[in-house]
C-alpha cells in the first residue's frame, strides 16, 4: 500500500475502480490535456502462482516469454474533451510496447467500444513498430511527458493482478454464503 500511495502522490494520477467490476483507471490533467489510462484485472498464470521448476521460469524469462504483462489503453483528450488520441499499449515487466496510436474527433465514442471491435470499425493507425523511428521516439517522449513510464507500468501490472485477487476472494465468499446450508 505504501508503494501505491507513493506512486499516486508522486505521479499526480487519481486511481479509480468500482467494486465488482474488472475495469480500473488512472487520470490526471496535464496542461490543457487530460490523460486517462484504462486497464482491467487479469488472472495470474499458473507459473506466477507457484513455479514448478525455477530453472524453467528463468529460461522463459531469458527467452522473453515473461507472463508479467498487461494490456492497457491510454486516452489523451484536449480541453474540449472530444478530440484526442487513443493509444493501445502492453506492459511487460514494466517495459512499454505501444501497439497503435489512433487519432479521433470523438474519443468518448471510440473509447466506449472494446479495442478489438474499434480496430475492426475504424482505422487505428499503423502498427507502432512500423512507424519511422523518429516518429516512435517523438511519440514515446510525448507520452513520457504525461507520466507514461516504467513506474506507471509497474502500478498497472500490480493492480491488475491485485484486482483479480480481490474479485476472486469476493466470489469465493459469495459462493460460500450461497451454498452454506
Amino acid at each position: 500500500l505504501e508503494d501505491i500511495d507513493t506512486f499516486l502522490n508522486e505521479s499526480g494520477f487519481k486511481f479509480s475502480e468500482a467494486d465488482g467490476e474488472i475495469e480500473m483507471s488512472l487520470t490526471k490533467q496535464v496542461g490543457d490535456k487530460t490523460i486517462e489510462v484504462k486497464f482491467e484485472s487479469r488472472m495470474p498464470t499458473p507459473d506466477e502462482e507457484q513455479p514448478e521448476d525455477e530453472g524453467q521460469a528463468e529460461q522463459e524469462e531469458e527467452e522473453g516469454m515473461s507472463e508479467n504483462y498487461v494490456d492497457f489503453t491510454i486516452l489523451i483528450t484536449d480541453n474540449s474533451g472530444r478530440k484526442g488520441l487513443i493509444i493501445e499499449a502492453t506492459s511487460m515487466d514494466t517495459e512499454i510496447n505501444y501497439n497503435s496510436v489512433m487519432t479521433t474527433d470523438d474519443v468518448k465514442l471510440h473509447s466506449s467500444t472494446h479495442r478489438f471491435e474499434r480496430q475492426l470499425r475504424t482505422y487505428a493507425g499503423p502498427e507502432f513498430s512500423t512507424l519511422d523511428e523518429r516518429i516512435q521516439s517523438s511519440l514515446t517522449e510525448y507520452l513520457e511527458g504525461f507520466g507514461v513510464n516504467e513506474h506507471l507500468c509497474a502500478f498497472v501490472e500490480v493492480m491488475s493482478l491485485d484486482k483479480d485477487q480481490r474479485l476472486y476472494m469476493n466470489w469465493l465468499n459469495q459462493l460460500k454464503d450461497f451454498t452454506q446450508v
